[in-house]
């Protein structure tokens, strides 16, 4: 999964991030967590790789960080902020 290059764009501020859909007119608003995570989505990651960075950032559980990393990507999904993935050949 990744975000979806067309029609955002994004601003960090102190250490957050405010990311806005030019196409749909919404917004979302992140904490640092968050800033960190989006910035891994603009390449393709899986959730596993979502969850190891924010062990590796905040030193927290593993439960913790897939919980933390599950719930973003859910704010993006509910948003329509993540690209269409591939289409099957």
């Amino acid at each position: 999964m990744r975000i979806r290059p067309e029609g955002l764009t994004w601003q960090e501020i102190d250490g957050e991030l405010v990311i806005l859909d030019l196409q749909n007119s919404t917004y979302l608003t992140t904490n640092a967590a968050g800033a960190i995570l989006a910035k891994e989505l603009t390449e393709e990651r899986s959730l596993p790789e979502l969850a190891a960075r924010l062990v590796a950032e905040f030193g927290i559980d593993a439960a913790t960080a897939e919980r933390d990393a599950a719930a973003f990507v859910a704010q993006l999904e509910a948003k329509r902020l993540l690209a269409d993935p591939p289409a099957a050949d």
